[in-house]
C-alpha cells in the first residue's frame, strides 16, 4: 500500500530561471503554469510548466550559492534537483518513513496551505524527493 497520492513534479535546479524558461518553453514548447514565484526565506525562486502533459519545474538561487538550491548548484552543477510527491498527511508519512528507516529533513510545517520536507538522499539512492501536504491553494496552482 503506497502513501502517495501522485507524483506531482520533477525539479531541475538552473544557475539562470530566465534562460532556462526560454528553452523549454520558447524552443521545446512548454506550457507556462501559475504556479511560480520567490521562496524569500530559502533563497530560490521557481517557476513551473508542462511539457508532453508532464509537470516539470525549475529552481534558481535568488543570489550564487544563496540558500539550499544555490548549494546544491555549486556543489553539483545543473540539473535533477528533486521529485516532488502529494501525501494525504504529512505527519502520518514522516511516521511511516522514520519506520522504515529514512530520514526526513527540513519538515516545515509553518504554513498550513504548504507543509512539506525532503527524503534524506543517502536513503534514497541519491535522490532528493520533497513529500508535500496537499491543499486547495496548492491544486489550484497545478494547471
Amino acid at each position: 500500500m503506497s502513501i502517495f497520492k501522485r507524483l506531482d513534479h520533477v525539479s531541475i535546479g538552473v544557475h539562470d530561471l530566465d534562460a532556462a524558461r526560454r528553452l523549454f518553453v520558447d524552443i521545446l514548447g512548454g506550457q507556462p503554469l501559475r504556479d511560480t514565484g520567490v521562496n524569500e526565506s530559502e533563497g530560490f525562486r521557481w517557476f513551473t510548466f508542462k511539457l508532453g502533459g508532464k509537470k516539470l519545474e525549475l529552481v534558481s538561487p535568488t543570489a550564487p550559492g544563496a540558500g539550499g538550491v544555490g548549494r546544491y548548484l555549486v556543489k553539483r552543477g545543473e540539473g535533477f534537483h528533486h521529485l516532488s510527491i502529494s501525501v494525504e498527511n504529512l505527519d502520518e508519512a514522516i511516521r511511516y518513513f522514520e519506520s522504515h528507516g529514512i530520514r526526513t529533513l527540513a519538515a516545515n510545517a509553518d504554513d498550513p496551505q504548504w507543509k512539506h520536507c525532503y527524503l534524506h538522499p543517502q536513503d534514497t539512492h541519491g535522490a532528493l524527493v520533497q513529500v508535500f501536504e496537499e491543499t486547495d491553494r496548492t491544486l489550484a496552482g497545478a494547471d
